[in-house]
């Protein structure tokens, strides 16, 4: 037969040739005897048996938590339940004397050829003597692969595996996988003492892993897409790069909501690396992020970035702690900043249910329906708006809004609106909430980022009112209205907003989440196109790569969401211009150009154009004279991009 199934490292006949463990499974068993190091399971003789001296602890429970694939230099996490003489069941976690640990390194075990984040079961020791993770990748390479991505024939002698010996590689309850131990999977065993010190033969268990897989690769270079084919070196030194992204909370990515993910790519212990290579390698200023759990912001995400030069703050949804993994734990937005660049100048949270609470009496004057307004409407979402200083680029002109050390200010907003797809008058609800708590910050003129996840498509009422100022009556979205709040919501707005991506590209990122259920955009990078310009954006993967692994996540892409990234300036000069406001800007509207030549009018149309926003007159965009379609607003949204190295930006 030119199949050869993978050698187990153990079982029952120590070393017997059979399916190697699954990746995703972490197998627990009782003990017999510890004489031996090659075998991964066994028998239990018997916890009252005559023939052995009952030990002071016996182990009821032993598992990887959630069966998690080992990582390189990332501790392995495991679970241990013990039960005493006295009938009491307890955590251990490396403190009871009556247990000693010990870990062992299996033989290697390759990869299948063609889906390298998978264990192989079979191995073609006959045409191409590579290694497959099922039948049918054997039966595809056995047809289809080029003879020159054959693997080298083993030597006559080499074909029969021989049985492999179990190596003994750490004698701690926690281990932190090594270079040595890729390709190869462990052995986790948990041995009861005896009162004089020695091994029990019996109460003991043993976990076998799947194979020891490598800390995840340097995060893949995305390219930059300039606005308006044009770059000015000038810019270097006064752009500041957005980055946004929904990281995919431990909480939410289980095995039932994202079934084709492997398992071990969807625990944290994987994850965690994949996210914060991404991260670091972005090199934004500020960095929103969404579903960040309370947990992981204070184990992982604030250290390890403020080691990276950045500070952060955290605020976790207004909803109640869920029990996870032995704790109690809340999910929420968290924003960083480079310090060097930037200085925290103030901090303000959007409470939703909160300001709900206020204003549905205002809206629903009748006590019932408010009552049932109030219940449809509170969901625990929150925004978190941080104001920030540039301790680079000072004002020029007394109309921007300063900081106290003189540099430009900029409130930076990170929300995540409610997720779910029956309820577009809630999302519609907070994103009017947001832009109303917008309106009364408290420094004048100043502009706005309002980064997030919106769990709204670009033909959503929800990203309408946001571009446009106002939502057409005949909305779909608006159809939905249990509460008939939506009847009586005055949806005006006069705060001008765009999007980096629509703005550099034409239109915006084809997806920003890609699942099985779900493919389409809802993430965006909004903008104050009178106070801010946009430089250029991060190219975002194409269909082709995000389902190479069938949707995200995946054992490359560690969110269900693509990150965001925008690079921006401040405009340099004052927002208003005697000259413009006589009338030269024929859209209606703030053009929103760059600085210099880029657009073909400059600065006289861009950074020095009139401001419709603040003029008399009303709202361009709520009467349809300010922001249009792209290649009908007088250069907002400009065509042509052109691509240029990612680091220039």
């Amino acid at each position: 037969s030119s199949i050869k199934r993978s050698v187990r490292g153990g079982g029952p006949g120590r070393g017997a040739v059979g399916p190697s463990p699954r990746h995703n499974d972490a197998m627990a068993a009782p003990q017999r005897s510890r004489s031996n190091s090659r075998g991964s399971t066994g028998s239990r003789s018997g916890t009252g048996s005559d023939d052995y001296e009952e030990p002071a602890v016996t182990v009821m429970r032993a598992e990887l938590v959630r069966g998690h694939r080992p990582v390189v230099v990332s501790e392995v996490p495991v679970y241990v339940a013990l039960r005493d003489k006295d009938g009491r069941f307890f955590e251990d976690k490396g403190s009871c004397p009556s247990v000693r640990y010990r870990w062992l390194r299996g033989p290697v075990i390759k990869p299948c050829f063609f889906h390298p984040h998978k264990m192989s079961q079979i191995r073609d020791v006959a045409k191409t003597f590579q290694c497959f993770c099922s039948k049918e990748c054997f039966l595809r390479g056995w047809h289809n692969l080029p003879q020159h991505m054959w693997g080298c024939k083993p030597a006559d002698d080499e074909v029969e595996e021989p049985i492999a010996e179990w190596v003994e590689v750490g004698s701690t309850r926690s281990y932190c996988p090594s270079q040595q131990d890729i390709d190869r999977p462990l052995r986790f065993d948990i041995i009861p003492l005896l009162k004089d010190g020695k091994d029990s033969p019996i109460g003991g268990m043993s976990i076998t892993t799947g194979t020891v897989i490598p800390t995840p690769k340097e995060a893949r270079t995305r390219r930059m897409i300039s606005n308006g084919g044009t770059f000015n070196a000038e810019w270097l030194s006064k752009q500041f790069k957005v980055m946004n992204w929904n990281v995919l909370a431990d909480l939410y990515a289980t095995e039932s909501v994202y079934p084709y993910c492997e398992k071990w790519a969807l625990s944290w212990t994987w994850r965690k690396h994949l996210i914060l290579k991404e991260l670091k390698s972005m090199a934004a200023d500020i960095i929103t992020l969404q579903e960040v759990q309370k947990d992981a912001y204070d184990d992982w995400f604030r250290p390890q970035l403020a080691e990276a030069g950045y500070e952060g703050i955290f605020q976790q949804k207004k909803r109640d702690p869920i029990f996870h993994r032995g704790k109690y734990t809340a999910e929420g937005c968290g924003t960083f900043y480079k310090t060097t660049r930037f200085k925290r100048v103030d901090k303000h949270v959007v409470d939703y249910d909160k300001l709900t609470a206020t204003e549905v009496r205002c809206v629903l004057p009748d006590a019932a329906a408010a009552d049932k307004g109030l219940q449809r409407l509170s969901k625990g979402n929150i925004a978190l708006a941080v104001i920030l200083e540039d301790l680079h680029i000072k004002t020029t002109h007394n109309s921007q809004a300063t900081g106290p050390n003189g540099g430009h200010v900029l409130c930076v907003v990170n929300t995540h609106i409610l997720c779910d797809p029956g309820s577009a008058d809630v999302k519609l609800w907070q994103a009017h909430l947001l832009l109303q708590t917008l309106k009364q910050m408290p420094i004048t003129n100043m502009p706005l980022l309002i980064c997030g996840d919106f769990n709204s498509t670009p033909d959503s009422a929800v990203y309408e009112y946001l571009r446009r100022g106002s939502v057409r009556t005949d909305h779909e979205d608006l159809r939905n209205d249990p509460c008939g709040l939506m009847k009586q919501l005055n949806l005006r707005h006069a705060l001008p907003m765009a999007t980096a991506y629509e703005t550099c590209n034409g239109r915006e990122a084809q997806y920003t989440n890609y699942t099985e259920d779900f493919k389409g955009t809802l993430d965006y990078i909004w903008f104050s196109p009178d106070a801010l310009a946009v430089l250029a954006i991060s190219q975002v993967d194409d269909e082709e790569h995000l389902q190479q692994e069938t949707a995200l996540p995946s054992s490359t892409r560690p969110s269900d969401h693509v990150s965001l990234v925008a690079t921006f300036m401040f405009h340099d000069a004052p927002p208003e211009t005697s000259e413009n406001q006589n009338g030269q800007n024929s859209t209606g509207g703030r053009s929103g150009q760059l600085p210099g030549s880029l657009g073909g009018s400059g600065m006289s149309a861009g950074a020095g154009g009139p401001n419709p926003y603040h003029m008399g007159g009303g709202n361009p965009m709520v009467n349809g004279s300010g922001l249009t379609a792209p290649g009908n607003d007088g250069g907002l949204y400009m065509s042509g991009a052109a691509l240029y190295a990612a680091q220039y930006l």
